[in-house]
């Protein structure tokens, strides 16, 4: 069995990052939903990829 391995990220390095992360997140949204897709789409196709890079850095077994 795969050992699982805990992430600890700390609360003000996280808020750091989701404060330069969120003006290209919110552009690369409006510019998908411009490409024809709905937003819904959007948000679960980008969930999607980050769950799978999250996975991969955390070592956690993906499924699909």
């Amino acid at each position: 069995m795969d050992e699982l391995y805990s992430v600890t990220v700390s609360e003000e390095r996280l808020e750091d990052c989701r404060d330069v992360i969120e003006p290209d997140l919110q552009d690369l949204i409006e510019r998908t939903i411009g490409s024809g897709f709905s937003r819904e789409e959007v948000l679960i196709a980008i969930s999607e990829l980050a769950a799978e890079d999250f996975a991969v850095a955390a070592k956690i077994p993906s499924v699909h």
